[in-house]
């Protein structure tokens, strides 16, 4: 924790929210047999602009070539984050909570076993009711970029303005009790390598908090 005193009676208090942890896993996206050749992606022609009905990998023809259609991977990132537990440190000088800002999202991807690259990472932030990022109130709070197949990867997250100023009102004006979600897709590629593996990543909020020390 680290506190400023300023002038009529604001205080800054910078806090981290701890290591949040999510799961980005493969394991979602089977490649029906059929659709497998050597362990890798079938090159299925579609001379007539039609591919086979699959349920569970669906396919577009794109270059006369059957294309498996991306496939959306979303999880939640930690638990629900108590705001007023991360500023109980600081209850002795802050008596009331003017703003929060987050001013940093670290991220840190473990040595992984993916065998495919993954794109950009989205970070969403939600009330504790939601159960998803489709739930009403979510918003994304950044985006940290893509993992490339077997790398260990860490840096900051790229903040978004609006989500972080909105995840503010609502720590501030309604609850102070959020939850995180973290949501990527794979790309397929006939040729490409069957997917398998994971990565863990863990991401670290620095939050600034503006307050007041009056009773």
């Amino acid at each position: 924790m680290l506190t400023i005193a300023g002038c009529n009676n604001a205080v800054v208090v910078q806090l981290m929210s701890g290591p949040q942890t999510f799961e980005v896993s493969t394991s979602s996206v089977e490649v029906p047999a059929e659709l497998q050749t050597d362990a890798r992606i079938a090159e299925v022609p579609c001379p007539m602009g039609m591919c086979p009905s699959n349920d569970t990998l669906p396919l577009a023809c794109m270059d006369g070539l059957c294309d498996p259609e991306p496939r959306t991977i979303s999880a939640p990132v930690g638990d629900v984050v108590d705001f007023d537990v991360l500023l109980r440190e600081a209850s002795t000088i802050l008596r009331f909570v003017d703003a929060i800002e987050v001013t940093r999202v670290q991220y840190r991807a473990s040595p992984n076993s993916l065998n495919v690259d993954i794109p950009d990472i989205e970070i969403f932030w939600g009330p504790e009711t939601a159960a998803g990022i489709d739930a009403p109130g979510v918003a994304r709070l950044g985006v940290i970029p893509g993992l490339p197949a077997g790398t260990a990867q860490e840096g900051d997250m790229n903040i978004d303005a609006e989500g972080s100023a909105r995840l503010s009102d609502h720590i501030v004006g309604v609850s102070r009790r959020v939850r995180f979600f973290a949501r990527t897709s794979i790309d397929l590629e006939p040729g490409d390598p069957v997917p398998s593996g994971g990565a863990t990543v863990t991401v670290n909020l620095t939050v600034r908090a503006i307050g007041r020390i009056l009773d």
